[in-house]
């Protein structure tokens, strides 16, 4: 930048705000006073933009799409710019059919149809995908609206979010249907080498039911569970020092639907950071949950490994030996610390022959209890070869996908009292996980240009 130009901005800001700088209270002060003095001055440069546009006049009559519109004058509008409102006039045109149709040509170009400019949305929704809104809101304005003036409402930053969720999950649809119909292969982003592994998991989310009014005529709604499903795309490596497997380099999937269109998803994601799916080895792990292993085989290549995550195995062995021998008793940490030692040797089938000798002296509860745990022993049995994962030097553990719960969903959607409705909390799994996969960006570009 000019440093004249500098200088002068400088010389009009300690004029208008003066500069006495003695301590660290009056240099922040000072700083303060300095974000102010650049968003007013972003506020005017943004209004002084809308007047370099022109106000977008195309004549008297003209035809769009078959339909012929005449030009009645020029109307004021108010905007949410990025450092606050912007004014500007505009030609605004009719319907020549008299059904009151209307055409603003300069707010179909610059993507305007609610009263916000893309960059606002951009940054409040980035604001809002990472807190709830009032601490969102309050950040927000901080930084953008520190002089207190043209405030964002609750009810705007809420729209904001429903609309931009709903067009990134067009987006993610779009892309769904351009890999399974075989139209066009997605760009690879951030290509991953090597061992993959993809972790699938699924987490409760509140969700707001019918509303209704109670006894003493207030208004209240009734609160249900619904699961919301995500997915880890991540690079595997090797900790020589610590002699085990970690995920990085993450990317995330997510949405409340059926699980067979969720897996779709998970493979959209998977073309999108392999760039061959057929040629790497692919790790998967996820807890024992049918709905996962059952549609598995659909995403998996000749080298592919499937693995049953470690440490859910084991809270299955704590919690039969906390029912066989009481919540940390000695027996209890004899047997489970035994078995547990066994899985990591692969003797998975010796632990199921153990338990089959104990469930033959067991009747009624503990029985029954026995069984289960034998059950979901035997069925995931194929996938718990840990010794040999070890050896490949693979990861055992889908701790990536059960903090991704933690983190990309409840961290967001699972905040005390928090409830949604099943638009919104879909919408809002696509800001978050756009978020955490570091493309919110390039995603929120990609939104716009298929607005246009």
């Amino acid at each position: 930048m000019d440093t004249s130009l500098v200088s002068q901005l400088f010389e009009h800001f300690k004029s208008t705000y003066g500069l006495k700088i003695n301590s660290a209270e009056q240099l922040f002060d000072s700083q303060r006073n300095l974000l102010e003095y650049l968003v007013r001055l972003g506020r005017g440069l943004e209004n002084q933009m809308f007047e370099e546009l022109g106000k977008g006049y195309e004549g008297a009559t003209i035809e769009k799409g078959g339909k012929k519109y005449k030009f009645v004058g020029y109307r004021d509008n108010t905007l949410h710019g990025l450092f606050g409102e912007i004014r500007y006039r505009r030609a605004y045109y009719v319907g020549c059919q008299g059904q009151g149709e209307s055409w603003i040509p300069l707010d179909e170009r610059l993507g305007i149809a609610k009263r916000h400019t893309p960059g606002f949305h951009y940054f409040l929704s980035s604001f809002t995908g990472r807190e709830a809104y009032q601490e969102s809101l309050d950040r927000f304005h901080e930084i953008f609206r520190p002089d207190g003036r043209h405030l964002v409402s609750m009810r705007k930053a809420l729209d904001l979010d429903y609309e931009l969720g709903g067009r990134l999950e067009q987006q993610r649809q779009h892309e769904i249907q351009q890999v399974f119909q075989g139209r066009q292969a997605l760009e690879v982003q951030r290509a991953l080498q090597g061992t993959v592994a993809v972790s699938i998991d699924a987490t409760k989310v509140r969700e707001k039911l019918r509303e209704y009014i109670d006894d003493c005529g207030k208004k209240r709604c009734e609160i249900g569970f619904r699961d919301a499903k995500i997915g880890v795309i991540s690079q595997a490596r090797w900790d020589a020092e610590r002699s085990e497997a970690y995920c990085t380099d993450s990317s995330y999937v997510a949405g409340i639907e059926h699980a067979d269109e969720f897996f779709r998803r998970v493979w959209v994601e998977m073309n999108r950071r392999i760039a061959d799916p057929r040629k790497p080895r692919i790790v998967f792990l996820a807890d024992g949950a049918n709905w996962i292993w059952d549609r598995v085989a659909d995403l998996t290549n000749e080298s592919s490994v499937l693995i049953l995550d470690f440490y859910h195995a084991c809270e299955h062995l704590s919690a039969l030996c906390k029912e066989l021998y009481g919540e940390q008793t000695e027996p209890y940490w004899q047997h489970f610390n035994a078995w547990r030692e066994d899985f990591l040797q692969g003797k998975v089938l010796e632990v199921i022959g153990e338990l089959k000798q104990l469930r033959a002296g067991c009747r009624g509860a503990k029985r029954k209890i026995l069984q289960d745990q034998i059950s979901y022993f035997q069925d995931n049995k194929d996938r718990m070869h840990y010794e040999r994962y070890r050896a490949m030097q693979l990861p055992i553990g889908s701790g990536t996908v059960e903090s991704s719960c933690k983190n990309v969903i409840g961290g967001r959607m699972k905040q005390g009292g928090m409830t949604w409705s099943e638009s919104g909390a879909d919408g809002m799994l696509q800001i978050r996980t756009s978020l955490a996969s570091h493309r919110f960006l390039q995603d929120f570009r990609q939104t716009l240009r298929r607005a246009a």
